[in-house]
């Protein structure tokens, strides 16, 4: 993945995504930890959030590896679910926000 991913959110939430940001790390780390459980509930559920959390933040990204791996839970693919989700860590680690003014 590229070095800095940058992404334009709007400044109204500049207060909201530091914690937002964090938070998605902890859920990653949850899903790694239930997929070695196979508690692919758990994981399905985690998922369907950050798909749909992840737009609402201006995250695109994070709702399509929310969406594999709601999938990937759904049908108990473990190694898609490990994938994504590295791949969700480094998305994580390398995004770079620039809040935007809002345009009236």
């Amino acid at each position: 993945m590229a070095s800095h991913i940058r992404v334009a959110i709007d400044e109204c939430l500049s207060d909201l995504i530091p914690n937002f940001l964090e938070r998605k790390r902890d859920e990653i780390s949850g899903i790694l930890t239930a997929v070695a459980r196979h508690d692919y509930q758990s994981i399905g559920d985690t998922a369907h959030r950050l798909k749909g959390e992840g737009g609402s933040y201006g995250f695109d990204a994070i709702t399509e590896m929310g969406r594999a791996l709601e999938h990937a839970a759904s049908i108990g693919d473990g190694g898609t679910i490990v994938k994504v989700a590295h791949q969700m860590r480094d998305y994580l680690n390398n995004v770079e926000v620039v809040f935007q003014a809002t345009e009236d």
